[in-house]
């Protein structure tokens, strides 16, 4: 047994000996965070597995308020313990089920961007660091361009950057202090939640060095999908209302392809994953596999309506966790257009501009998505049933509006 996993199996024996006297005080995530990184949850040590099954049952017995540090615990644990209770799920292993009912908790627009900006920021000191530690010189100079390329999107104190401006470009101590800034909140330190949400998300299932590189870029990418469902679902509620506002309208479509033009920036450090590695993550995380992503369903089958449902996303995913609207905002958005050409045509224009944006961006990320599978994955079967890279292809021009 190694002695980052020692330490956590003391420390949550130790929490555990509390909870039964009254109070334990803060669940040390910190430690177990750290044996999760060296060993993987595959191949935890026996006594930390046990110690860690204990925990997530005495959290489901006490009392929690919504948003506070025992119920992002209890919930963390739930995700964490997942595969360790032969229950593994693509929302436990994302950890995406956590950030989901944090982020409904209050704004969830403005949650789900905030929080994924923190990951980003996150993502890119650790792969900065990382790649301080490359002895080979090109290896080094590809991770750590990667890096500080996602870094000039995010902004010190406000979290992703408009995508609109032309960023600076960024040494890479620049790149570092933006992200410990932004992590810091300028100082003042996170609230409890948020920065366990950011220091202990990475339920890594191996020990290969890409894993938290992988994972963390799935969770950044399905809280931006998150993010532009939110805009699309207020869009659609606007383009049904009796009388639209167009500008209003024209904002949500706006906040959506600014949503899905930052999740095309996070592709950049998805490139420099070893595919050999990557391999062996796939082999250790079968059944949460990244075509499950309800967020990025939700937002299409907003769009599209019955058009997105593809058979083997709806195996995966199903109409519960992502159901269709009727109408869908693309046909909706068409009538509203429609109306307008009557009465207002440069709001009509406007309207058709914002729409295009949407689409130009859901195309770019599925270009990049495509190429992203080439390098890294290759010609190999997809998750979820589908033919890997041809499925991609195959679906490679459709709109989302």
């Amino acid at each position: 047994m190694t002695t980052s996993a020692r330490l956590a199996e003391r420390a949550v024996a130790s929490w555990l000996r509390r909870s039964r006297e009254g109070p334990p005080g803060p669940f040390p995530h910190r430690p177990v965070t750290r044996a999760v990184a060296a060993h993987g949850i595959t191949a935890l040590p026996g006594g930390l597995e046990h110690r860690l099954l204990d925990a997530w049952d005495r959290t489901r017995e006490s009392p929690r308020e919504p948003g506070g540090p025992e119920w992002a615990t209890a919930l963390w644990l739930e995700c964490l313990t997942s595969s360790l209770r032969d229950a593994p799920s693509y929302d436990a292993y994302t950890m995406t089920a956590l950030f989901g009912q944090w982020c409904r908790l209050g704004d969830a627009p403005r949650r789900t961007a905030r929080l994924s900006a923190l990951l980003a920021a996150d993502l890119v000191r650790h792969e900065l660091r990382r790649a301080a530690r490359e002895e080979r010189p090109a290896e080094r100079r590809f991770r750590t361009a990667a890096a500080a390329r996602l870094a000039r999107q995010l902004d010190a104190h406000d979290g992703w950057t408009d995508p609109g401006a032309t960023p600076p470009h960024l040494e890479t101590a620049q790149a570092l202090r933006r992200c410990g800034t932004l992590l810091s909140a300028g100082g003042r330190g996170l609230p409890v939640p948020p920065a366990l949400l950011v220091e202990s998300s990475l339920p890594v299932a191996t020990a290969e060095p890409d894993e938290p590189l992988f994972l963390r870029t799935v969770q950044i990418m399905e809280l931006l999908a998150e993010q532009a469902a939110c805009h699309i679902g207020e869009a659609h509620r606007q383009a049904l209302a009796a009388t639209p506002e167009p500008a209003a309208l024209a904002a949500q479509l706006r906040a959506t392809a600014a949503g899905i033009a930052h999740a095309h920036h996070v592709f950049h450090l998805v490139t420099t994953i070893d595919p050999a590695q990557f391999a062996a993550i796939r082999a250790a995380t079968v059944g949460t596999g990244a075509l499950q992503s309800a967020g990025f369903a939700r937002l299409e089958r907003r769009c599209r309506g019955t058009a997105a449902l593809r058979p083997e996303p709806l195996a995966a995913i199903g109409l519960d966790a992502a159901p269709t609207l009727a109408p869908p905002l693309c046909a909706a958005l068409a009538r509203v257009t429609a109306r307008l050409e009557t009465h207002d045509r440069a709001a009509a224009a406007r309207l058709r501009l914002a729409t295009d944006a949407v689409n130009e961006q859901w195309r770019r990320w599925k270009r990049t998505h495509l190429g992203v599978a080439k390098k890294v994955i290759g010609d190999v079967p997809g998750t979820g049933g589908t033919d890997g890279v041809r499925y991609l292809a195959r679906h490679l021009k459709e709109p989302l509006l």
